[in-house]
């Protein structure tokens, strides 16, 4: 069983696109149909892969604190003009 985290990057056509953590440049491509959580764009994840079906579960802490520093960088870009 594998078991990893994950941010969704982005939806193009039928496939979401996640990015594995810490490094992010590790891609994993999911068909629509296989996910049965609602996601968004950025949404942090654990993805268990038991060979048969995903396992998607939304960590929220961890989403909201990606954002935050996100956020955070913008400003300092912004300030920075």
């Amino acid at each position: 069983m594998n078991y990893n985290k994950y941010t969704l990057d982005r939806f193009e056509g039928e496939y979401a696109i996640f990015l594995k953590h810490p490094e992010e440049t590790e891609q994993l491509l999911i068909h629509r149909t296989e996910i049965s959580t609602e996601l968004k764009e950025g949404d942090v994840v654990h993805i268990q892969d038991d060979g048969f079906a995903y396992q998607i579960e939304v960590l929220h802490e961890e989403t909201a604190k990606q954002k935050q520093n996100v956020n955070d960088l913008l400003q300092q870009l912004k300030n920075r003009e």
